[in-house]
């Protein structure tokens, strides 16, 4: 006795081929089904396989990169591979250690790499003949030279000259205080100085581009202090000396001021420089400074400075100096005919007068004014009291003059 067969389901998709037609049931199919996933396992065991001998490969030639870069930066430090070829004078201090020798020469550019300097230094057993004292090095230097020149006699100091810079001296007095003590020539200072003198110090890149309206290029950032230098010297060494100083004095606080203030090293310095020559103190400075800034900031009722110094600049130094007759060179410093801070410094100023230029006091004075003989500097918030100190400062100056008249005639009567 047969029995009937169930009827095949249209939706069910076991027997539905491409064309969407019922199919028989088919035991095969269901065989070759299982056969192809028992496989799977091993073609996933192989993709992992190949993976990981890829990640293998890239981990090998990222580390055979780091250790070439490696190779080549500690190399071309070892070797002396360097494209500045500029001399520099470096200082050994009196006992100091292995380890802050190879500080002293990283700061001074000559080295990079100091650790592996101490441990090449080391190796060779010649750390303790290295002399104290003032050396002439390279950046293009290799190890075995620099260590070569450490351990060789320093730089006489008997032809050393010490050379103190006062606040306020500009730049053309300092070049003839140099020739006076036969460092270098005056005129090859100002030239090198002033267009050729690149050290790769930080502050060179908030240097502005040379511009024709300055008088001297680098007025204002020969930092006043007392300076050893040696008879006969190089001018470039003498210019690396003083600048290093300088780049050491500006500190990142006072470029972080410099931004929230929105100046420019240079203006900076330009302001500190009027602030050093107007005043008789350091403690009028802050005050002083606040009298420009005030003028700076309302500059539609107060648009000129004013200031008597960058006058005689012009007459004392930019005109004497100059090769041909440039009005618009003088307008430019003459803060009683230009608008705002004058074309650049007038002097070299000072840590006071810098710090003066970036922290003013709040104030309302839009006017100062001095007396000359004392050092007293009187302040005032309008036009009227500003006269009114003038007058005062003028019958003070014409006392002084009368009591030392009279006294002048007192000495000649008692003789």
């Amino acid at each position: 006795m047969f029995t009937a067969r169930q009827p095949v389901l249209e939706n069910d998709p076991l027997y539905e081929d491409l064309e969407g037609e019922s199919q028989p049931f088919r035991p095969e199919s269901v065989h070759s089904t299982t056969a192809n996933t028992a496989k799977r396992p091993r073609k996933k065991r192989k993709q992992h396989r190949v993976i990981s001998a890829l990640a293998m490969i890239i981990i090998i030639i990222g580390v055979s990169i780091l250790l070439s870069s490696a190779l080549i930066v500690y190399g071309r430090d070892l070797l002396g591979i360097n494209s500045d070829s500029s001399t520099k004078i470096v200082t050994i201090p009196q006992g100091a250690t292995m380890k802050e020798i190879a500080g002293t020469l990283q700061d001074s550019g000559i080295i990079t790499k100091p650790d592996f300097f101490v441990f090449i230094v080391g190796m060779s057993d010649k750390d303790k003949d290295i002399k104290p004292g003032d050396h002439e090095l390279r950046p293009d230097m290799a190890y075995e030279t620099i260590l070569s020149e450490l351990i060789s006699d320093p730089m006489d100091s008997s032809l050393s000259v010490s050379v103190t810079f006062p606040e306020g001296m500009r730049l053309v007095d300092a070049a003839d205080l140099l020739e006076e003590n036969n460092v270098c020539d005056a005129d090859e200072f100002l030239d090198y100085f002033n267009h050729s003198a690149k050290f790769g110090y930080a502050y060179e890149d908030y240097l502005p581009s040379f511009q024709d309206e300055k008088f001297y290029q680098m007025e204002g950032y020969l930092f006043p202090d007392t300076y050893t230098f040696y008879q006969e010297m190089d001018v470039e060494l003498v210019c690396q000396k003083i600048l290093g100083n300088f780049n050491d004095k500006i500190t990142k606080d006072m470029y972080d001021r410099m931004d929230a203030l929105h100046i420019s090293l240079d203006q900076t310095i330009t302001l500190a420089s009027m602030i050093q020559a107007e005043a008789g103190n350091t403690e009028q400075m802050t005050t002083i400074s606040s009298v420009f800034w005030n003028r700076l900031n309302n500059a539609t009722e107060y648009p000129l400075l004013q200031s008597d110094p960058t006058t005689k600049y012009v007459e004392e130094v930019i005109k004497p100096h100059s090769e041909s007759y440039n009005q618009d060179l003088y307008t430019s410093y003459d803060t009683y005919q230009c608008t705002g801070l004058p074309a650049g410094p007038i002097c070299n100023p000072g840590s006071e007068a810098i710090h003066a230029a970036l922290y003013p006091d709040n104030t309302n004075y839009y006017f100062f004014y001095s007396n000359i003989d004392t050092k007293e500097t009187y302040f005032a918030e309008t036009l009227q009291e500003h006269e009114a100190n003038q007058q005062k400062v003028q019958e003070q100056q014409e006392a002084a003059a009368a009591a030392e008249s009279s006294e002048e005639e007192s000495n000649d009567t008692e003789e």
